[in-house]
């Protein structure tokens, strides 16, 4: 048991040898699980000097998200705009008028809406798509009353795999946060 032992250990000095030598030269190695602002998991290894991390996925290759409880609607990105568009349909303007309306009258006046796309497209191009989407929702509710903050992560916080067609369906969106 004991030769077992020390050639698993042996072993195990080999593979994670780069590892070892960075907390000896920092003094520490932490690992974690760090949440993003839409309370996706993600794993964290602090190496010192220079860290990595990775999406913690689920057995289908989903993001695990614990999502904001304060998420007071989500609408489709597919309901609100043609494919790479940020300019409202007449339908959608509609929509988010009877909706921010709706929630005046029950007392809630304060929001934050939030634009997010798919991983088509660069990560600067997505970005700029989902604040524009996002500046389009505000700018619409902001003639109901509402106050309104607004923010956009692009592709980076999916709630489904980009790797279907459904996928990305469910990752282009805009999420009204009830504040």
């Amino acid at each position: 048991m004991k030769s077992y032992m020390s050639v698993l250990l042996v072993g195990l000095s080999i593979l994670l040898n780069p590892l070892a030598v960075q907390a000896e030269i920092t003094g520490k190695l932490e690992a974690a699980i760090w949440i993003d602002p839409d309370g996706c998991e993600h794993w964290v290894i602090d190496l010192g000097v220079e860290g990595m991390m990775s999406p913690h996925l689920d057995r289908d290759g989903n993001p695990v998200c614990n999502r904001n409880p304060n998420i007071c609607m989500e609408f489709p990105g597919d309901m609100l705009f043609d494919v790479n568009k940020a300019v409202l349909t007449l339908d959608a303007r509609t929509a988010i008028t009877k909706y921010f309306t709706q929630q005046i009258i029950d007392g809630q006046s304060s929001f934050l809406v939030v634009g997010h796309t798919d991983s088509d497209g660069s990560l600067y191009d997505n970005f700029d798509l989902a604040w524009a989407r996002a500046q389009a929702v505000a700018e619409a509710a902001r003639q109901t009353g509402a106050i309104i903050r607004t923010d956009a992560f692009g592709e980076l916080q999916p709630i489904a795999s980009n790797d279907t067609a459904d996928g990305k369906r469910r990752n282009r969106r805009v999420e009204i946060i009830c504040e």
